[in-house]
């Protein structure tokens, strides 16, 4: 399958994950590997389920840690991943075992990454300078292998912006992170994560399609130092409160932005990821992803003029190394589904 990232580097590493396929890649997984996955459980059905763009600022969001601090140890190996594929190097360097206090990550070519929804702006920076949509979170959801990341749904606002939000789930935590890609210095890009717990939810949880879900937003708030900032939708007080702040010039170098299903994941002895056996029964889901005219302060849902589909129309289950995986766009392109049978 194509690969979003179009930097030559970004491209042969995604061409050295997609060559790992195994034969049995298509097999189901085996009984003894399958574990209860419950569906995410609305918060509460009352909430309003689509947060106001244009909504007041809020207080910083409660419990959010800035930098590093916040990211536990265990992490720190898909971390590295996360941000030498983005940044376009092939040959990343990752901590050691002991370093991080868990099992070693399988290498690079031997793992999973996939990726699939809507690509921003793929001809560049197209006139707009913000976004906002609403995703899925699912606060018990946890990965069963030590080494996998599930990165869905994650959302850059486009050509050198310098913040990416992430819903990230691993076997230890759900979190929500700021990526900071302005910053030069490789060991600070995590500029803030905060615990997706039940204080969080009861702020900041809405409830979409019968799914627990959040609203988010990335706008660019001064164009001529770059500083952009990202906040939460704070459903009790309808206003949008600051996450991360920050400014300069995005280290990416990629001239697009993205909202996405994302996982970095092993294959388990099916031939099958084992992000696809923690899904299964499972919906991700972005709707309402707008973009912002600076020149008008509209808000408008990502259409066709400003957006697409990649890598591919639809996901091929082979690919993923999943049997029951589809992806769907319920509203090209401000609204997709990626689902686990």
């Amino acid at each position: 399958m194509a690969s979003p990232f179009r930097s030559s580097p970004l491209r042969a590493a995604a061409a050295a994950v997609v060559t790992c396929a195994l034969t049995a890649a298509g097999a189901l997984l085996a009984p003894a590997a399958a574990q209860a996955a419950p569906p995410s459980a609305p918060v509460t059905a009352d909430r309003p389920s689509t947060p106001q763009a244009n909504a007041p600022t809020g207080a910083p969001v409660s419990g959010r840690v800035l930098g590093e601090a916040g990211i536990r140890p265990q992490d720190r190996p898909g971390i590295q991943r996360f941000r030498d594929l983005r940044a376009g190097r092939t040959a990343p360097t990752r901590p050691s075992a002991a370093a991080t206090g868990s099992s070693a990550p399988a290498d690079l070519a031997d793992q999973a990454h996939r990726w699939w929804g809507t690509e921003l702006g793929p001809n560049g920076d197209t006139g707009y300078d913000g976004v906002t949509a609403t995703h899925t979170l699912d606060a018990p959801l946890r990965l069963s292998g030590p080494n996998d990341f599930l990165y869905a749904p994650t959302t850059k606002a486009r050509s050198n912006s310098c913040i990416e939000l992430v819903t990230v789930h691993t076997q230890t935590s759900a979190q929500v992170w700021a990526w900071d890609w302005c910053n030069t210095d490789p060991a600070q890009q995590v500029g803030a994560t905060v615990d997706i717990d039940s204080a969080f939810l009861q702020k900041y949880g809405t409830t979409v399609n019968g799914r627990s879900a959040y609203g988010v937003r990335i706008l660019q708030t001064d164009a001529g130092t770059n500083t952009w900032s990202a906040s939460l939708y704070n459903v009790t007080t309808a206003t949008w409160d600051p996450f991360f702040t920050s400014q300069g010039t995005d280290q990416t170098t990629l001239a697009y932005g993205w909202d996405m299903f994302e996982y970095y994941s092993d294959q388990t002895g099916s031939g099958n990821v084992g992000v696809c056996q923690d899904l299964s029964g499972r919906v991700v889901e972005t709707t309402g992803l707008k973009i912002h005219n600076p020149a008008t302060g509209a808000w408008s849902d990502a259409g066709p003029a400003d957006a697409t589909v990649f890598p591919d129309a639809t996901m091929n289950p082979s690919d993923y190394f999943c049997p029951g995986i589809t992806g769907r766009m319920a509203s090209p392109y401000s609204a997709w589904q990626v689902t686990v049978r």
